[in-house]
């Protein structure tokens, strides 16, 4: 594959936004042309019953499942969050496994038989399934309506593809009752051959936010977007009962102020603006991790558009590739 600065290319994508019911969530999917589905990833934001505020994230390929992260995270911005589970054989579901029909969709199917810890996964038209470790997580993720971004780019040095479902959550983490949350299922497309790992799509992100907010007449909003190197960026906005909202490249403004505690500096504030609207974040919790991150941060926090109706309850993450993010002015 050639090697291709994405900061000094002419990087175009094509975004959109489709209905989960209207997936292919086999390992044959298509939707992207002569891509295929290399990894997914299951992950939610929730508070739970007992004051809790969890992040919890499972990665999935087409033979394997080897990480994940369970963790409680800190309203101490430079606290790190604590760790529930950390990605090994000893700590959750950790080895290969085949994909089958079932009921509810697609099912995971563990083969390590001689794993310690249960995993149920499955993937359907209406709802994700998730299950680990009789009871640890028991968590149903119910896609909102028309609340796929689907983002296809095209072109040197491969052609990449990514889609990113975004969910209400329900359920139970280690037994206490899920009261509100927002997760998903995010999924990365990529040439035959090809890991998503080395693709241009793990290349481009430098902040990628996501977030969804009940406002006070019960109906959702939902945001996506990717700040990336140059002027790469994808944005999509939608309101329940309001024409959604896409943007792309030069349409995106953003900005991301860093804070310094000691030697260490991190994000805490940021604004986008596109489509004729501002939306600016607040970080609430630190949902930074040791597992899955690999060089990415979390940080949980508040999304409200500028002037725009004022949410009673939002989840927001802003995910910060640490070698590649800088502060934006």
């Amino acid at each position: 594959m050639p090697d291709l600065d994405v900061s000094k290319a002419n990087i175009i994508p094509y975004v959109h936004l489709a209905d989960a019911s209207l997936q292919d969530y086999s390992t044959q999917d298509r939707q992207f042309p002569g891509l295929h589905n290399d990894l997914l990833f299951l992950w939610a934001m929730v508070d739970t019953e007992n004051g809790k505020r969890y992040e919890l994230i499972r990665m999935l390929s087409s033979g394997g499942t080897f990480d994940f992260i369970v963790h409680e995270c800190s309203t101490d911005l430079w606290a790190h969050p604590t760790t529930v589970r950390f990605p090994y054989e000893s700590d959750l579901y950790w080895g290969p496994i085949i994909w089958a029909d079932s009921k509810a969709g697609r099912a995971a199917i563990p083969v390590n038989f001689s794993a310690k810890h249960s995993l149920s996964i499955s993937l359907g038209p209406t709802a994700y399934l998730w299950k680990e470790d009789d009871g640890l997580v028991d968590v149903v993720l119910t896609p909102l309506p028309m609340n796929v971004t689907a983002i296809y780019v095209p072109g040197l040095p491969d052609d990449v593809g990514y889609t990113s479902s975004g969910c209400t959550v329900a359920g139970s983490i280690a037994g206490s009752r899920i009261t509100g949350g927002y997760g998903g299922l995010d999924r990365m497309y990529c040439l035959p051959g090809l890991s998503a790992w080395v693709s241009k799509i793990a290349k481009l992100e430098h902040y990628w936010f996501v977030w969804g907010s009940i406002l006070e007449d019960g109906r959702w909003e939902t945001g996506n977007a990717m700040l990336g190197a140059g002027d790469y960026a994808t944005a999509t906005f939608r309101r329940e009962g309001e024409p959604p909202v896409i943007a792309t490249n030069g349409d995106v403004s953003s900005k991301v102020v860093w804070e310094t505690k000691g030697e260490v500096s991190q994000p805490r504030l940021a604004s986008l603006g596109f489509g004729g609207r501002t939306f600016n974040f607040e970080g609430t919790h630190n949902a930074a991790a040791a597992a899955v991150s690999l060089g990415i941060a979390w940080l949980h926090g508040t999304m409200q558009e500028e002037g725009g109706p004022r949410p009673v309850r939002s989840w927001s993450t802003m995910e910060i590739i640490k070698s590649r993010a800088t502060p934006r002015e």
